[in-house]
């Protein structure tokens, strides 16, 4: 059994439906053909997870989302994604996107990180775009209550 497992570090009146997180997590990984053994996502603020981002990536910037693929392996993942909820909710409103939608695309784009998929050159990005909008459309389970 694949375990993936929410964290909300970020405010206990923060309400989303975990089982709903893994089946879109699963759906990705399964649509890519990718082994999933575990999986931690922790809900932060931006605060935190700048922190991260200096530390373990030594840029100093703000971002909404970080993947870590715990066991450097991309035949079966075993990772944590920290997500932004406030940059989160300042991209739905910079994009004109529901939170919703927001919310799903940081857990796929982190997913996608973890399967090796990079966003480093133009390229790159347009790829992860389209597959992030492709889930998107695809997974209609709501993740937040």
């Amino acid at each position: 059994m694949k375990q993936i497992t929410v964290y909300n570090d970020y405010d206990s009146k923060f309400l989303y439906n975990s089982e709903s997180i893994s089946n879109l997590v699963l759906y990705i990984f399964k649509d890519k053909k990718v082994k999933l053994n575990a999986l931690s996502i922790i809900l932060t603020d931006s605060i935190s997870l700048s922190k991260l981002k200096k530390k373990y990536f030594n840029v100093n910037q703000f971002t909404d989302v970080i993947a870590f693929n715990l066991n450097n392996e991309k035949d079966c993942i075993e990772g944590e994604i920290y997500i932004s909820i406030d940059d989160v909710k300042e991209n739905a409103k910079i994009y004109s996107e529901s939170f919703e939608n927001e919310f799903k695309r940081v857990i796929i784009h982190g997913s996608l990180h973890l399967m090796g998929f990079d966003d480093s050159t133009e390229d790159e990005k347009k790829t992860m775009t389209d597959l992030e909008n492709i889930f998107i459309n695809k997974f209609k389970e709501l993740i937040i209550i």
